[in-house]
């Protein structure tokens, strides 16, 4: 039997009540399952919304605002975007991956908050102290770093989205520190490969050390130290993949960068084909073969998948480093425009020939950058088609009788 396109709200709607007499889970799984389906629906209420330019006025559903439902990412990136949009920089950017082995996937997924929190802590280490080192960068640069758990389906997949600007600022504050290789990243791949496994293997041996760990199922004997001690071995011995692509300076690029991994959960509704005989239909890309096609799971081990990412509460999944740091970065960012905005154009251009500069657009990358941030939200009010809708007011509940 075939049923028409799902999302994943109707899908926890219709078969998640199910899903939980069958399966042991916990609280917060549980409110996911109700809460996703009735995301702006009335069982969450409704609220009244007025074009900014015609006045016109309607009602829409309010929505569950949480953010591992999928219909309500959009709105949170855009917000999102608006804020971090005009804290650019006008220079390149760099998209940089660091990806934890499978052997710790187990031990991660039973200890998320422990576990995901020290691979920020690492990869922000290692970043900060080889951009530091003179023989890199010498200068203090900035890092937005964003967790994903998943991959292209759904299975236990932790790595670390992570865009930097191309440069830094001078310890000093006198000046910006240009990167001067205008192809590939600044610090050889190897060595930042070997400064993430080495930051991240030795703080992992501290909480272990300090029983800040639990395991249990297939990780209980990871419990014992010369276990633990033989896990660490193999994970030294092993390559840690870290993918660095080539920086790009284009705003459009690095807006669709943002919104591409800020708001991504582990599965869109777009790529929800169908339900066919007990099981979901979805499209995915096979990173082994780099091709396309669809996968085909039974309706409980995808509610399974889903959940499994579900972050813990307070978790923060986006983090600020370096001059980019929530404390400093107003100050920060305002310092780099102006000495950005103060080279001069003579200096550029001599800088550009001798290939000390990366972009060859940096006079007008930061209008470019303004341009796409006052353009970026597009008008969606129904009637003028020229305003936006905006919140207007709650709509009062109907008390019976």
């Amino acid at each position: 039997m075939q049923t028409a396109v799902k999302s994943i709200g109707s899908i926890l709607g219709e078969y998640g009540n199910q899903y939980i007499a069958q399966n042991s889970t916990n609280p917060q799984e549980r409110g996911l399952i109700h809460l996703l389906p009735a995301c702006r629906t009335a069982g969450m209420g409704s609220h009244y919304e007025r074009c900014s330019e015609c006045g016109h006025t309607s009602k829409a559903y309010n929505s569950c605002r949480n953010r591992h439902c999928p219909t309500c990412q959009n709105k949170d990136k855009l917000e999102w975007l608006d804020k971090r949009m005009s804290e650019l920089l006008p220079v390149g950017y760099y998209h940089l991956v660091f990806t934890i082995p499978h052997e710790l996937n187990d031990i991660c997924f039973q200890n998320k908050k422990v576990m995901f929190g020290l691979l920020f802590k690492a990869v922000s280490q290692a970043i900060m102290e080889l951009t530091k080192d003179t023989k890199h960068l010498g200068a203090d640069t900035g890092l937005i770093s964003i967790l994903h758990s998943w991959g292209q389906s759904m299975s236990q997949h932790p790595h670390l989205h992570c865009i930097m600007p191309a440069g830094g600022l001078s310890f000093d504050k006198n000046h910006w520190v240009h990167i001067t290789k205008p192809n590939g990243f600044f610090i050889h791949n190897k060595i930042l490969s070997q400064k993430f496994k080495g930051k991240y293997l030795a703080l992992l041996k501290q909480i272990f050390n300090k029983g800040e760990l639990s395991f249990y199922g297939n990780t209980t004997q990871y419990g014992k130290v010369e276990k633990f001690d033989d896990l660490l071995t193999k994970l030294r011995d092993k390559k840690w993949v870290v993918n660095v692509q080539k920086p790009f300076g284009n705003p459009e690029k690095v807006l669709e960068y943002l919104s591409r991994y800020v708001f991504r959960i582990a599965i869109s509704d777009n790529r929800i084909r169908r339900i066919e005989n007990g099981k979901v239909h979805f499209n995915w890309k096979n990173n082994h073969t780099n091709k396309f096609g669809v996968m085909k799971l039974d309706i409980d081990e995808f509610i399974r998948r889903f959940l499994q990412h579900a972050l813990p509460k307070g978790f923060f999944k986006v983090r600020y480093y370096g001059i980019l740091a929530n404390r400093s970065r107003k100050k920060n960012i305002e310092i780099c425009k102006t000495l950005l905005a103060e080279e001069k154009d003579e200096a550029k251009a001599e800088a550009i020939e001798d290939g000390k500069i990366v972009w060859e657009k940096v006079d007008n990358i930061w209008d470019e950058i303004l341009e796409t941030i006052k353009t970026y939200k597009k008008p969606n009010c129904p009637v003028c088609k020229k305003g936006h809708m905006r919140f207007a007011g709650i709509v009062p509940l109907k008390v019976p009788g």
